[in-house]
């Protein structure tokens, strides 16, 4: 059965009203979901302290399986899509975010369509969430403005198992509700057990977005036990800037996938006629084609054509990026690189491997900067590229002035002897992963922008299994320095260029980091980190 039938299904259904807690975190939206913001969100966070049973280490909340489309059979052509990411805010504490499609409260045609986002932290040891639910208007399909979202409620989403869940929902306008939700395909990887291949080709799925046109983008999902592609597109109306909440539009999308495939054709469907969170009578009718392929772990592009409805005769390619970090299990095609070796630098401060207290996932110490959120998954390149779990790694860098901790004599003439900033170790996790929470580097005469990192794959002592650095765009790194906290020393006019820098003028094919973000929201960097395993 089709995405779309599915969607339509119809049972008789009377929504039970619950009251949800009514907090507000001022997280972002779809397309610039701010890492840091949902760092400083989580210190507010009441974790729940349930999970799904005694077997199970960590509750299936934590689960990036879990992500994917959801919906309610009593309630016709609306849903929504998850999206989960682990440990992103530290370990044992992720993240779940989603996209809401469904109705106005009074039925009509494509201006009636409403769509929302929703996110929160969460934790291991907890089966629920307590989000945010948040609503863009004023933009325009496939085109600018960036537009950003405003808090209209909460929501509180339970979690029974891979398969069934609950969504408790308060708006500030009164609507207020309960939703049972059940998973639209067959369960992917949350219930554990899925193979190495079908967790990579899973690994694709999650939030896309163009960063030109921030505040619209995609929420897919690859499902490769049930042979399905499907996805969510989140957008507006061609003139849709100053339409208000008339000017949302949301298409899903669906079509065979093939395992390993890396390019997928979709049908592309509208619905009309439905009404918020009721069992009303829809119409789903294909408008048009789609095309997403994936050139890495991190790009992929959208080519579409409507052929029907009010977008007819329009045409065009957007370019994505992923919204957050990629899973460790993600490899583009069957294999992964060894990471380049390079020089460890003047300022490795080895001395601080000893020391417990560095062992730590936030590692700013108070240094202003530009938020940034660094996410390195260790995997082996002689394993299939399976994560590698258990390692550790020491990860340091410069501050907005260009001054490491830990010596004297730098940039400025600064002494920074005796202190530790910008400088962490952590173990990776079950997925290979660890996460810092830092400011994006600045930079000094004779080197662009870069963060040094050393894997130690048994223990601390001894000599590294590799020494490592992260490279990161020049469009990215030019629009951090000209923002306000960086002023003082803008753009790095010492190494214009890549070629001309002393470790990565040979190439960066495998270090440069994947980066989503802007200098006013934050950024989020991901790394594949290649290595020979033990």
């Amino acid at each position: 059965m089709s995405i779309a039938n599915l969607f339509r299904l119809r049972r008789m259904h009377t929504p039970v009203p619950e009251t949800v807690p009514a907090r507000r975190r001022a997280l972002t939206q779809l397309g610039a979901m701010s890492v840091a913001s949902l760092a400083a969100a989580s210190a507010t966070t009441t974790r729940a302290q349930s999970v799904f049973g005694a077997t199970s280490k960590a509750a299936l909340s934590d689960r990036q399986g879990l992500g994917g489309a959801w919906y309610n059979p009593s309630t016709s052509g609306q849903g929504i899509f998850l999206e989960v990411y682990p440990d992103l805010l530290g370990e044992d504490l992720g993240v779940v975010a989603g996209a809401w499609f469904t109705f106005d409260t009074t039925p009509g045609g494509t201006s009636a369509q409403r769509w929302y986002t929703f996110n929160g932290a969460l934790t291991n040891d907890q089966s629920q969430a307590d989000l945010s639910i948040l609503m863009n208007t004023g933009g325009n399909f496939d085109a600018q403005p960036v537009t950003f979202s405003t808090t209209v409620g909460s929501a509180q989403i339970r979690f029974t198992d891979c398969t069934t869940a609950t969504l408790d929902y308060t708006f500030d306008d009164g609507r207020s509700g309960t939703i049972p939700l059940q998973r639209v395909m067959s369960d992917n990887t949350c219930a554990g057990g899925a193979s190495s291949s079908v967790q990579a080709d899973y690994a694709f799925s999650g939030a896309w977005y163009d960063p030109a046109t921030s505040g619209q983008g995609l929420m897919v999902e690859v499902n490769p036990v049930a042979g399905k592609l499907a996805f969510g597109w989140f957008t507006y109306a061609v003139q849709g800037q100053a339409a208000g909440a008339q000017g949302l539009r949301w298409f899903t999308a669906e079509g065979d996938f093939e395992d390993g495939a890396r390019s997928s054709s979709l049908t592309l469907y509208a619905t009309t006629g439905g009404r918020f969170d009721a069992a009303d009578s829809v119409t789903t009718t294909a408008v048009g084609s789609v095309v997403l392929s994936f050139s890495s772990c991190e790009l992929a592009t959208l080519t579409y054509r409507f052929d029907a409805g009010e977008l007819t005769g329009l045409s065009g390619t957007i370019n994505l990026q992923r919204l957050g970090a990629s899973p460790a299990a993600c490899s583009f095609g069957s294999s992964c690189a060894l990471i380049p070796s390079e020089t460890q630098g003047p300022y490795p401060l080895l001395s601080v491997l000893s020391n417990t207290a560095l062992q730590r996932s936030d590692i700013t110490e108070g240094k202003s900067g530009v938020p940034l959120t660094l996410i390195l998954n260790l995997v082996d390149i002689n394993d299939g590229c399976s994560p590698i779990a258990d390692a550790w790694i020491y990860a340091w860098h410069c501050d907005k002035d260009g001054v490491y901790s830990g010596y004297s004599n730098q940039t400025g003439g600064v002494n920074a002897t005796g202190q530790v900033f910008l400088r962490g170790i952590q173990r990776t996790n079950s997925r290979g992963q660890v996460v810092f929470q830092t400011i994006y580097p600045g930079w000094y005469a004779g080197r662009i922008t870069h963060i040094h990192f050393q894997v130690y794959l048994s223990t601390l002592s001894g000599s590294a299994t590799v020494t490592s650095q992260v490279a990161f765009p020049q469009a990215v790194t030019q629009a951090v320095y000209a923002s306000s906290l960086y002023a003082s020393r803008g753009q790095n006019t010492s190494v214009t260029s890549f070629a001309q820098d002393n470790v990565f003028s040979d190439g960066t094919a495998y270090q440069m980091a994947s980066v989503a973000g802007s200098p006013t929201a934050g950024y989020a960097a991901t790394l594949t980190v290649g290595v020979r395993g033990a």
